[in-house]
């Protein structure tokens, strides 16, 4: 539960929009084995600089595939006069990435990766997984709570009761001594 608690919490903090800030991200495909695996979990973050080597996250503008985000190796840093745009490579791909990024394209660099709990934070982005994961265990909680929350409620009142009880009892024996 405190894992899924820090996880939630992490996720939360990269959505939120501040410049420079950390996103996390899930491996879908192959183009990166072996240096990250499908289902990794990795955290970018931008840079000022990026050099060859690099492993970057970034989203093309000019293709159909504006909505999905890639994860490859800059091969080559070129300079354009105007700025510099990055030649990109998949470790395991033959060949180099068709498109050159520029700068307004790339989410961040690699930080560091984590095996297979890109499938869990894959699986969570469903409706199943967010019931699974959020819902049900904030359901738990909140019972849990109320219970508490009730069973409190009945012992501070059975307390009051005999309260009452005994200064009923204790004026019944003074009004017994003064008779």
């Amino acid at each position: 539960m405190v894992v899924i608690i820090i996880c939630a919490v992490l996720i939360a903090f990269t959505l939120l929009p501040i410049k420079n800030n950390f996103k996390i991200l899930s491996v879908t495909g192959g183009s990166m084995e072996p240096a990250l695996h499908v289902g990794e979990l990795i955290v970018v973050k931008p840079a000022s600089e990026y050099r060859s080597g690099d492993i970057i996250s970034f989203k093309r503008a000019d293709t159909d595939n504006q909505g999905s985000t890639n994860t490859h190796r800059i091969t080559e840093k070129i300079d354009t006069g105007n700025g510099y745009v990055y030649q990109t490579k998949g470790d395991a791909n033959d060949t180099v990435d068709q498109a050159t990024i520029g700068n307004k394209e790339i989410i961040g660099k690699l930080i560091f990766g984590i095996g297979f709990v890109g499938y869990i934070i894959g699986y969570v982005k469903t409706l199943p997984g967010l019931i699974l994961i959020i819902i049900i265990p904030a359901t738990i909680i909140i019972y849990e709570e109320i219970n508490k929350i009730r069973l409190e409620s009945t012992r501070l009142l059975a307390n009051k009761r005999e309260k009452l009880k005994q200064k009923k009892i204790k004026k019944v024996g003074q009004y017994e001594k003064n008779s």
